[in-house]
């Protein structure tokens, strides 16, 4: 196998163990591509991508585009003479740039392809209250994930998963997979096949719309939902005209009253009635303050029995 000189595309940590693997494998990152530092977190100080801080570590050239149609940008791509580029959990490539390396482009996807093509399949599968995904290796192509598949590798989504714990063994799995493909292309043994539109279906950005609690949905249905999104960006609902975040909750055997009414409490934690079925609410984040267990939380508040949230 002659080792390959790779271009590597990635921003956030779930792309920063693929990184890793592919500098401990026999092939070369010839440089690495990511996103321009910009102010991130509470504090909102400016700070550079996940994936160049492991960079940095590797002492990689790093080139960081404000955008990938600029023609100085592609001109870098080209001096690079890359054989392949990498790309995980990056930004859509424009055809200039997929025209560039001579094997071409590879995308590490945390799905089963066709399903769940967009940016958020591991949120959706969660909210939809899948029991199983997986984790694809394809070719890219101009149209988002539609490129021809590599390698899939099934992945399990256990009871208690959250997407930060889904997405964490998703990229170590992701990580193993995709250097065996690069393998393959290495080989030249990879054997392409072309996706199966018929059975695609979609996993676009997690919207503010979309991470709003409807309490008229049953107790599986808000709970798969608080899972999808927690650790990131938090499932909400409002008490007292107030966005409250919930990041763990469990089925309760209680039974339904009012859809969103608290239908009983203790020291630990309340319970929520659904449109059928109840949550009982175990971690939350009230509005301007941290993230704290609904202990914390009822010991500094006034929450009663019969109390709605979302209104």
């Amino acid at each position: 196998m002659n080792p390959l000189r790779i271009v590597f595309m990635g921003n956030p940590d779930f792309a920063v163990p693929s990184l890793n693997e592919i500098m401990v494998s026999e092939h070369e990152v010839v440089a690495v591509v990511t996103s321009p530092d910009k102010p991130r977190g509470r504090g909102k100080s400016v700070s550079p991508t996940m994936v160049a801080q492991r960079a940095s570590d590797y002492a990689l050239p790093l080139i960081q585009p404000s955008l990938l149609k600029d023609d100085f940008f592609i001109s870098q791509l080209q001096e690079l003479k890359a054989d392949l580029f990498s790309v995980v959990a990056f930004r859509l490539l424009p055809s200039a740039v997929l025209q560039i390396p001579k094997i071409g482009s590879v995308n590490l996807h945390p799905s089963l392809l066709p399903q769940y093509r967009g940016a958020a399949p591991l949120q959706w599968a969660l909210i939809n209250g899948d029991v199983k995904t997986g984790i694809t290796t394809f070719l890219l192509s101009p149209a988002m994930d539609s490129g021809d598949i590599l390698m899939t590798r099934p992945l399990g989504i256990f009871p208690g998963d959250d997407s930060g714990s889904l997405s964490l063994r998703a990229s170590q799995l992701g990580a193993h997979l995709l250097v065996e493909t690069i393998d393959s292309l290495a080989r030249g043994t990879a054997s392409p096949k072309p996706q199966d539109d018929s059975n695609a279906s979609r996993a676009p950005k997690i919207t503010s719309e979309d991470c709003e609690i409807d309490w008229t949905k049953s107790a599986a249905s808000v709970r798969n939902k608080v899972r999808a999104l927690s650790p990131a960006p938090g499932a909400y609902t409002s008490l007292a005209g107030r966005r409250l975040k919930i990041y763990r909750c469990e089925l309760s055997l209680a039974e339904e009253e009012t859809s969103g009414e608290v239908i009983s409490l203790n020291k630990t934690s309340f319970t929520v009635g659904c449109g059928s079925g109840s949550v009982v609410i175990q971690e939350l984040q009230p509005e301007g303050k941290r993230r704290m267990t609904s202990g914390e939380f009822l010991a500094g508040t006034q929450l009663r029995v019969g109390d709605c949230l979302g209104k």
